[in-house]
């Protein structure tokens, strides 16, 4: 099973990277991926938070179902904003208020490659953003209004980051 990355790896700040293989490997990367989002009680997963950088993200669905992202690009975001309380697996206990877009339309593949398109909404939509964030390198924590939770915790491995630096 994938050890989820934790912040602050710095696998988690690059952009990862397009796929155009879509084989056996990868389906079996995002059953993988959700075996690990699931067992951490997570409800999004992108690739960089296992450590690999491509493009791959899943989304849960519940009873160990979900849904796999390849190459996904949201190409429209909604004016209209919501606001909410967000956590991630690659920093544990840290919980923040953040503004998305309530509406997005997002072009992706399939793990067979096919194109497709959709619009989504509510939690769906808030979930999607993150974990294509975490696609381009960019974490909840880059976009927080407000740390709501683990703000000793951020400020602890913020202070860590700054001493690796040096």
């Amino acid at each position: 099973m994938f050890k989820i990355a934790k912040y602050p790896d710095p696998i988690l700040r690059k952009i990862a990277k397009t796929i155009s293989v879509f084989d056996d490997a990868l389906k079996n990367m995002a059953d993988e991926m959700a075996k690990a989002m699931y067992n951490d009680d997570g409800i999004g997963l992108a690739a960089p938070q296992v450590s690999q950088s491509i493009r791959l993200l899943v989304i849960g669905l519940g009873d160990t179902k979900y849904k796999a992202y390849v190459n996904p690009e949201i190409t429209f975001f909604s004016k209209e904003k919501t606001t909410t309380d967000e956590g991630c697996l690659s920093l544990p206990k840290i919980f923040g208020d953040v503004i998305r877009p309530k509406k997005i339309h997002i072009k992706y593949q399939d793990l067979s490659g096919q194109l497709h398109k959709d619009k989504i909404k509510g939690i769906a939509a808030v979930v999607l953003q993150h974990e294509v964030d975490h696609l381009n390198g960019i974490l909840f924590i880059d976009r927080v209004e407000k740390i709501n939770q683990g703000q000793e915790i951020l400020d602890a491995l913020k202070k860590q980051l700054d001493e690796q630096a040096k």
